[in-house]
């Protein structure tokens, strides 16, 4: 009787075992795909999102800043945003780096100036961040420090940014996108929070403030100095992109030729090599069905 009770607590023993080892493997394979699809995502948004075109100056040297941007306020130099702990964002949680993507303002509390887009971000779904900011956590770290901005007075005084953020508030409107159709919807969140078309393509008050994120009726120059004017993208016909159809725009983000057969060039020319066109056929095709529809005029 002993040897059968015996001979019973092995075989449960060993089917544990063996169980136990089966839900391992299981979770190992799970953990392991799961991340690889999260970084591999992660990546493309990253390039969509314009983390790699602003935050790369030198391509051998991904995301480690140095980027300059000149606007009529002074020189922007974008930082190292690798997850190196001293030069970089390493000591950064999930937590903090969704702060300052949403909200423009840094572990520190300090806040960014706007050149930092935020205030599309702060639309980007929490998984999208995530993936993000684990791509960074998994690319090589570079240990490099960037210089600071070189800014005008009085903009170079970092206190007057909380003034602008009270004005900003009141007048910045999200102008959220409703409609069934789906793929719309899609495509009014890429343009609106990934890749933030409005950014560029929307007229700015004085104090830089974009009123509506539904105006993409372009932007004139800043200053004669500076190049920064962008074209009309709204779906009239005339003064806009409405005579386009939707492989046109398609075709267009992933290569950069216009209908006409031109090519673009300046600041556009990088947003589509190293943005939009790391998203995908049908990714590109609902942003082309939201830019032709009603909603965007």
């Amino acid at each position: 009787m002993v040897t059968v009770i015996t001979n019973l607590e092995k075989r449960k023993t060993n089917f544990l075992l063996k169980l136990n080892y089966t839900l391992l493997i299981f979770l190992i394979y799970f953990v392991t795909n799961n991340l690889a699809f999260s970084k591999e995502r992660g990546q493309i948004l990253a390039h969509a999102a314009g983390c790699f075109g602003c935050h790369t100056a030198n391509k051998d040297l991904p995301y480690s800043g140095g980027y300059k941007i000149n606007t009529k306020y002074g020189t922007f130099i974008s930082p190292n945003i690798t997850f190196d702990e001293k030069n970089g964002i390493g000591k950064w949680n999930l937590e903090e780096f969704t702060r300052a993507l949403k909200h423009g303002i840094s572990p520190k509390g300090v806040p960014y100036y706007p050149v930092f887009p935020y205030n599309w971000y702060k639309e980007l779904k929490n998984n999208d961040i995530n993936d993000i900011y684990n791509y960074l956590r998994s690319i090589p770290i570079q240990s490099i420090k960037q210089s600071n901005h070189k800014l005008k007075f009085p903009y170079n005084f970092r206190a007057l940014l909380w003034m602008r953020s009270k004005i900003e508030y009141i007048f910045f409107s999200n102008n959220q996108f409703n409609t069934n159709n789906e793929i719309e919807k899609q495509g009014s969140y890429i343009v609106k929070s990934i890749v933030h078309c409005g950014a560029c393509h929307s007229p700015r008050t004085f104090l830089s403030i974009v009123k509506n994120k539904n105006d993409l009726s372009g932007r004139p120059k800043s200053h004669k100095k500076i190049n920064d004017e962008a074209p009309n993208i709204s779906n009239n016909k005339t003064k806009g992109i409405g005579s386009w159809d939707e492989n046109d725009i398609v075709f267009f983000l992933q290569t950069g030729f216009k209908p006409d057969g031109d090519y673009v060039e300046g600041h556009m020319a990088g947003i589509i090599e190293d943005g939009t066109s790391y998203l995908s056929e049908n990714e590109l095709k609902a942003v082309s069905k939201y830019l032709l529809s009603q909603h965007n005029k």
